[in-house]
């Protein structure tokens, strides 16, 4: 099989698959690749799994197929550089407020940086209302995640829309206000609780303290227990009782 570099100049997201543009005997041509199981390198060296970018410089090699090899196609895709991520990385470590546009794929989210064209997974808090079709229409801004790993990166919506549930646990942490939590499970490594309804829940670590009450039956499976927020992001709410 003849062995070629060139660069990934479309991507089908919906069919996971890519169109690489690259130079034969100083002819420019193209052919596809699947992007299903395709990794850095061969399985056998232990090299993590890439995911693949518009502008990528990749080496591959040529399959062919079908009579006289009419059908061609790439396949072993290795990953070797991609001047557009590393441009977009340097200019998100000075500003990370960028624009795009929401995309969304079997479900899953993806942002689409507007100049470059570079799709990226959006992260979406658990307490996140997930945009729908109508939001894909308009440019949204974004930051970029994990900017020291590009194989990790993934985008960030600056604006939020959060269920009421976590607003209300928002208000709850400014007041510190003393909530009634309905205990749902009990194990040896926490109390958990229903915090906001069913939706927002949270664990209370066991202290000698609330191991006595869980000893003597004061708490048990739908006990009550007041708890005060001590911590409060869009992945974690941390709380201790306020007994």
């Amino acid at each position: 099989m003849k062995t070629a570099t060139g660069k990934i100049t479309f991507i089908h997201h919906d069919k996971n698959r890519a169109v690489i543009e690259y130079l034969d005997n100083n002819r420019k041509k193209t052919i596809q690749a699947s992007l299903d199981l395709i990794t850095t390198g061969e399985p056998k060296t232990g090299k993590k799994t890439h995911r693949f970018l518009m502008g990528d410089q990749v080496s591959f090699t040529i399959k062919k197929t079908g009579a006289n090899g009419s059908i061609q196609y790439a396949e072993n895709l290795t990953y070797l550089y991609n001047t557009a991520l590393e441009l977009l990385i340097n200019r998100a470590r000075f500003n990370n407020k960028l624009l795009g546009y929401i995309k969304i794929t079997d479900d899953k989210y993806y942002i689409k940086e507007i100049e470059s064209y570079l799709f990226f997974p959006l992260s979406l808090s658990f307490y996140e209302i997930p945009p729908d079709e109508k939001e894909t229409d308009q440019p949204v801004y974004f930051k970029l995640d994990n900017l020291d790993k590009p194989d990790k990166l993934t985008a960030v919506l600056y604006n939020h829309t959060y269920i009421p549930e976590y607003l209300t646990a928002i208000h709850h942490f400014k007041k510190q206000t003393i909530i009634e939590a309905r205990v749902y499970n009990l194990t040896a490594f926490g109390v958990y609780v229903h915090l906001v309804g069913d939706t927002l829940q949270a664990k209370i670590p066991i202290d000698e303290s609330l191991q006595k009450k869980i000893d003597d039956k004061s708490i048990e499976v739908n006990s009550v227990i007041p708890v005060k927020i001590r911590h409060l992001t869009s992945t974690r709410i941390v709380v201790e009782p306020a007994l």
